[in-house]
């Protein structure tokens, strides 16, 4: 686990995952190793080794408490794995997908009017047409003999082009031509709306799918089974029956293996001697080697045959 959740933490590059997943893998190592030397330093009776042992132990808490959280956040990866596929799989999602898709190529299609500079221009051209057209309303109306009507254009047409009089037919088309160098210039300003419509619409899409609620997909749709009757019966919520539980697994594993070991020890203590009991059968082994007529610094070296009486 601690390799596993540390080589995902170093991204893609095989090196740095490796390394990271080495420094996991001696982390534990290194727990071991100070739980077994501190239970040893602190069998020895010695005040400096027991004072060593405790800092050994206060150690491999900390290391313990490390790879607890490895063993959460490596269950936690598991977990997030499946409940990616099963989100992907969710045919709500799947439908929000081709909608960013196809909001996605909108975008692309659009962006080469995404430049704002060129929409200034163009509106800049469209204020100086609109303002030459304004003065062509604006202008005093002379009739057929080239008198003074004393109405501007604007009023002697009513404010409408085209029309059916001498007066719109006179004038009429100098205004319609000047509108019509507007067009391609409101085309711009239009364009580059419709690419800002476009990116609203990609950016609310891709707001759905990253937040299930924001797209009215129920969560529980993509959790694992168990955490949703689990919630169901606690009268929660499935994640926070998630990552309890996941907390829960990964703390009765590092205390499991350390309670495994503490009996391990018990049951050896259990079957050793003191060491007063110790002295005592060594003094009964030298003297029933005596009473055998065995000298015990030959033992091993020779025969002896003399049986007990």
């Amino acid at each position: 686990m601690n390799f596993q959740l540390y080589t995902s933490l170093a991204g893609n590059g095989a090196l740095y995952q490796y390394s990271y997943g080495i420094i996991g893998i001696g982390l534990d190592v290194s727990k071991i190793i100070c739980l077994i030397l501190g239970a040893y330093l602190i069998k020895q009776g010695d005040s400096t080794f027991i004072i060593a042992g405790f800092v050994s132990l206060a150690f491999y808490i900390i290391l313990s408490l490390i790879s607890w959280a490895a063993g959460w956040g490596f269950t936690l990866i598991v977990t997030q794995n499946y409940e990616t596929k099963a989100f992907q799989q969710n045919s709500q999602i799947r439908a929000l997908a081709a909608g960013v898709d196809d909001a996605n190529n909108e975008v692309k299609r659009l962006s080469q009017h995404a430049d704002e500079s060129v929409v200034h221009q163009a509106q800049s051209k469209i204020d100086a047409i609109e303002l030459e057209v304004n003065m062509l309303w604006d202008t005093v109306a002379v009739n057929s003999i080239g008198q003074r009507t004393g109405k501007t254009v604007r009023s002697q047409l009513g404010g409408r082009c085209p029309g059916e009089t001498w007066y719109h037919k006179k004038y009429c088309s100098e205004i319609l031509a000047a509108k019509a160098r507007i067009k391609p210039y409101q085309q711009i300003i239009d364009n580059h709306a419709a690419y800002l419509s476009a990116v609203k619409h990609k950016n609310n899409m891709v707001q759905g799918l990253g937040n299930p609620e924001f797209g009215g997909i129920n969560p529980n749709s993509y959790m694992h089974p168990l955490f949703i009757g689990m919630g169901t019966l606690l009268n929660t919520s499935a994640p926070i029956v998630k990552y309890r539980l996941l907390l829960l697994t990964s703390a009765m594993i590092e205390l499991l293996g350390g309670l495994f070991f503490v009996i391990g020890l018990i049951l050896e203590g259990k079957q050793s001697y003191s060491i007063e009991e110790m002295v005592a059968i060594e003094q009964q082994k030298n003297k029933l080697l005596a009473d055998l007529g065995v000298n015990v610094i030959d033992l091993g070296k020779k025969e002896y045959t003399k049986k007990l009486e």
